[in-house]
């Protein structure tokens, strides 16, 4: 059987399959036109960040399972797989621990201005700048989670543990969640962004979600907060968010994610010296980039070897197998 990995993933999970008898295609690249040619003779697809919408779909006649290399679904129709019955899968909690870290080093980041202390420094204001620009400890300051699920948590805790900040949240979902002592419930978004110091985003991109943070209610946090988006772009509106910095209402922002990607190079964010940024690589260590794909590995694996997979996101009534 084929599976088809149109952007090339970590060697162990390849291993993985090759071991097990399949044949594995890497391929020749992963524009929409190329997927749409490779795509129609594989059994499954190990997908990243592509998109596999209906027109794309419909090219893989075969497939019987799309493995997501990571956990974000908003770049595949989940209804026309369902309907299908073609399983899609995640790879659940694989990258969690990079996620959380690079979070937790755009907190420190922007509490330190780092990124204008460096650049700062190497351009020889080393006298002006040392006592000239103020810098924040993050200890007892009020951390505000925007979505409390397995991310989100280990953000907590490794703030709260390893930072000793306080750790105040808001989830759609919380009222049916067991959360531990030290992270206080809070009931909506607007009373996070009124309480924290920091705020930190971990929700998904849908409609409820795009523009979440926008000038209004970016005009909810307090002055000289800061604002770290690890989660989707599209959350946050680029555009009010640079006025609140460039105007002193926020302090800082730490952004791996953008509404478009690659970013466009008159993007408002960076003229803004109190925005840091990353390439949405927050997920893409060493480490979890070979968690991941043996996770979408053995999705695969099982869905192809007629078991059921360990972390479906859709699981369909009948199956193509």
């Amino acid at each position: 059987m084929k599976v088809l990995i149109p952007y090339d993933i970590d060697e162990a999970g390849k291993a993985y399959l090759r071991e097990r008898g399949y044949e594995v295609v890497i391929g020749k690249a992963h524009d929409q036109e190329t997927i749409k040619r490779d795509i129609v003779d594989a059994d499954a697809v190990i997908m990243r960040t592509d998109q596999y919408q209906r027109d794309v779909l419909e090219r893989a006649k075969k497939a019987k399972v799309f493995a997501r290399y990571g956990v974000g679904l908003d770049n595949i129709d989940l209804d026309y797989c369902r309907e299908n019955g073609i399983y899609v899968t995640i790879a659940k909690n694989g990258n969690i621990t990079s996620v959380a870290e690079k979070t937790i080093g755009f907190i420190l980041a922007c509490s330190q201005k780092l990124a204008v202390l460096d650049k700062r420094t190497k351009a020889g204001e080393y006298p002006i700048i040392r006592t000239g620009v103020p810098t924040h400890e993050v200890s007892g300051k009020t951390l505000g989670i925007i979505g409390l699920g397995n991310i989100g948590m280990l953000v907590a805790k490794k703030a709260h543990f390893g930072l000793d900040m306080k750790v105040i949240g808001f989830d759609v979902n919380a009222a049916g969640m067991d959360l531990p002592e030290w992270v206080e419930r809070k009931s909506s978004v607007q009373e996070v962004a009124r309480a924290a110091d920091i705020v930190t985003i971990h929700v998904p991109l849908i409609p409820s979600t795009k523009n979440l943070f926008d000038g209004k209610m970016i005009a909810e946090m307090k002055d000289g907060a800061i604002l770290i988006n690890c989660a989707r772009g599209g959350i946050v509106n680029e555009k009010d968010l640079a006025e609140a910095l460039k105007s002193g209402k926020l302090s800082g922002a730490g952004f791996d994610v953008f509404v478009s990607e690659p970013p466009e190079e008159d993007n408002p964010l960076f003229d803004c010296d109190s925005f840091i940024c990353s390439p949405h690589n927050a997920a893409l260590t060493e480490e979890a980039n070979s968690r991941v794909g043996l996770l979408a590995a053995k999705s695969v694996d099982d869905v192809l070897s007629g078991r059921v997979p360990e972390f479906p996101a859709v699981l369909p009534e009948h199956p193509r197998i």
